[in-house]
């Protein structure tokens, strides 16, 4: 059974290791999804879960991405781009579609946000720490529109190359960086707030 990969490896795995191991699964070799399945779960279970919030839900999304790769295993084109792209692309819907049915869409609010003006950096680490950091962070990320969170989760938290990242959200590595420039100064201003919320509740 092959190992899980982390999101740094997740795009350069051999084509054609995947490309057979796809073709073993159309002719019905089980051993061929699990070796599939355990390279791929943890990082698409990852991207599901920093997205949602949920782990029930990102659970039922990367389970329903391999139902639909065993059940439909030609819907992948290989001339289209490499497979992780495309599991990532079914992931990112499957997500969206969940945000959307028990969040609503934030993106006004928070679009909004990102013209106050922030605070540098250091501010930051005066404001959180511990538990407090990391709630306020999930808080946070999960506040975020859909098209910033996704390039803090691949690129922030499981470090993506801003060209792999361009390849799974379909866009330009500019694009990217411009996004998560964006989505950073939103992050950084919450957290701020967020601690100078904390700051006076102590007080």
């Amino acid at each position: 059974m092959g190992d899980a990969l982390c999101c740094t490896d997740f795009m350069t795995e051999s084509k054609t290791n995947d490309g057979r191991l796809l073709y073993e699964i159309r002719a019905g070799k089980e051993a061929s999804f699990r070796e599939l399945y355990a390279r791929y779960q943890g990082v698409l279970f990852r991207f599901a879960l920093h997205m949602t919030g949920s782990v029930a839900a990102a659970e039922d999304i990367t389970q329903d991405v391999f139902i639909q790769l065993i059940c439909k295993p030609s819907s992948y084109d290989a001339s289209k781009g490499p497979l992780p792209a495309y599991l990532f692309g079914i992931t990112r819907n499957l997500a969206r579609a969940s945000i959307r049915s028990t969040q609503g869409n934030l993106a006004l609010d928070d679009v909004a946000e990102a013209e106050m003006v922030l605070a540098a950096d250091s501010e930051l680490i005066d404001c959180l720490s511990g538990s407090e950091a990391l709630d306020s962070l999930r808080g946070a990320l999960l506040a975020l529109p859909e098209l910033y969170r996704e390039v803090v989760v691949l690129c922030d938290l499981e470090e993506m190359t801003y060209a792999d990242a361009a390849t799974v959200l379909e866009c330009s590595a500019g694009t990217i960086a411009s996004r998560l420039h964006r989505a950073r100064n939103i992050l950084r201003a919450k957290l701020v707030a967020q601690g100078g919320r904390t700051a006076q509740d102590k007080r």
